[in-house]
């Protein structure tokens, strides 16, 4: 069992996975998800993610919008609850700029009004984390054996 604080668990992994699904709910309140690369968990817990203005995300994440930031990645699943909001701070997407950035949004620099920081404030988060297939399956024989339940790894849920 992993002996770390649970929420540095949590957005550690999140943070090494990289690429998460954003869900945010559009105007007939309808769940929407989309991929999102994450640019970073601060220490905070703020997590950062670069987007087009234009894109029907922003209006549904702005302006302290529920949001949900998931994540699933070999053993290890998360579900991230808070809020959104969209923050116009070009030192920071000028950081974040890259050349897979600048690949995904082609001709858009960072200076573009269209290109802006969203940042999701967390407020809970549940997190699933499994040692693997090898190892699940020798929890579970051994649960058979003993007539108890088997712990396949571990799962926390967490204030933010």
């Amino acid at each position: 069992m992993n002996t770390e604080d649970p929420v540095k668990t949590l957005l550690k992994k999140t943070e090494k996975a990289g690429v998460c699904m954003l869900a945010t709910a559009d105007a007939e309140g309808r769940i929407v998800s989309r991929p999102m690369v994450i640019q970073e968990i601060e220490d905070d817990h703020s997590i950062w993610f670069i987007t087009r203005v234009s894109t029907p995300k922003v209006p549904e994440a702005s302006a302290g919008q529920p949001v949900n930031v998931s994540v699933a990645e070999k053993g290890f699943w998360a579900s991230i609850a808070g809020t959104a909001t969209v923050v116009h701070d070009l030192e920071r997407k000028k950081r974040y700029w890259s050349k897979a950035t600048e690949a995904f949004f082609g001709d858009s620099r960072p200076e573009d009004a269209d290109i802006v920081l969203l940042r999701v404030d967390p407020h809970s988060g549940e997190y699933w984390d499994s040692p693997g297939l090898p190892a699940t399956v020798v929890e579970v024989v051994k649960s058979m054996v003993r007539d108890e339940p088997a712990r396949p790894g571990e799962s926390n849920t967490v204030d933010l």
